[in-house]
C-alpha cells in the first residue's frame, strides 16, 4: 500500500514538472514572439525603395537580342529584382518587382497588360530561388535552384505570351494574336532563354557582394544607434 503511494506521488510529481516545463516553454515563445522584430522596418522598406528605383530605371533600357522578334526587349531589371529577394528575402523581392513594373504602366503601350503579363511570369521565378536561399544557403542550392527558377520561367512564359501578351501587342486581337505566337514561337522561347540565362548569371556573380554591401550598412546603422543610446543614457 506504501509503495502504491509512493509511485502515485512520484506519478503526480513528474506530471506537475511536465506541466511547468510547457508553460515555461509557452511562456518564452510569447515573449520571442511579443520581441520578434516586424518585417517591414523602416531601413527593410528603404532598401525595397532603393532596389525599386534601380530596377525601373534599368527597366527604360532595354533592346533586342533576338532580330527574329525585335518587338521583345531585353533590359536587366529583373537582376535587382532577384538581388533583392536574395539579399531581403522573397517578399521584398516580390513587391519591387511588382512596384517596378506597376510604375511601368505609366509609360507603358500596353495598358498594363504587358506589365502584368511580366508580373505573372516573374513571380516563381522570383520567389523560388530566394525562399529557397532562405532555407538552405550555399552555392550548390543557389545554383540549383535558379536553374529550376530559370526552367519554370521559360515554360511558363509559353502560356503567357500566348494567351496575353501576344494578343495584346496586336491591338487585343485575340485569334490573331494567338495565331501569330504560334509562327514564331521557337524564336520567343529562345529570346526567353537567353534573357533568363544572362539575368541568372549576372545574379550569381553579384548577390553575395550586394548582400555583404547591405550587412556593411546595417552594422554600421546598428553601431552607430547603440553609440547614440549609450550618450543618451
Amino acid at each position: 500500500m506504501e509503495e502504491l503511494n509512493t509511485e502515485t506521488t512520484a506519478t503526480v510529481a513528474d506530471q506537475d514538472a511536465v506541466a511547468q516545463t510547457q508553460d515555461a516553454q509557452h511562456a518564452t515563445e510569447q515573449s520571442a514572439d511579443a520581441t520578434k522584430t516586424p518585417y517591414f522596418t523602416a531601413r527593410r522598406i528603404a532598401y525595397i525603395a532603393i532596389f525599386t528605383a534601380i530596377s525601373f530605371a534599368i527597366r527604360q533600357l532595354s533592346f533586342p537580342i533576338v532580330p527574329a522578334v525585335s518587338f521583345l526587349k531585353f533590359d536587366f531589371s529583373d537582376l535587382f529584382v532577384l538581388i533583392c529577394g536574395y539579399a531581403l528575402g522573397p517578399i521584398a523581392g516580390l513587391i519591387t518587382g511588382v512596384l517596378k513594373e506597376v510604375l511601368s504602366i505609366f509609360n507603358s503601350g500596353t495598358a498594363g497588360v504587358g506589365e502584368l503579363a511580366n508580373i505573372i511570369v516573374l513571380v516563381p521565378f522570383v520567389l523560388l530561388p530566394s525562399i529557397m536561399y532562405k532555407r538552405r544557403k550555399g552555392i550548390k542550392s543557389v545554383i540549383f535552384w535558379l536553374g529550376i527558377a530559370c526552367i519554370i520561367r521559360v515554360v511558363w512564359s509559353f502560356p503567357v505570351n500566348y494567351l496575353l501578351t501576344f494578343p495584346v501587342f496586336l491591338g487585343f486581337k485575340w485569334q490573331t494574336g494567338m495565331a501569330f505566337f504560334l509562327k514564331v514561337w521557337y524564336w520567343v522561347m529562345l529570346f526567353n532563354f537567353i534573357k533568363t540565362i544572362i539575368l541568372a548569371a549576372l545574379v550569381l556573380l553579384l548577390y553575395k557582394s550586394v548582400s555583404r554591401l547591405i550587412n556593411l550598412i546595417n552594422k554600421k546603422f546598428d553601431e552607430r544607434k547603440v553609440r547614440k543610446n549609450s550618450a543618451q543614457s
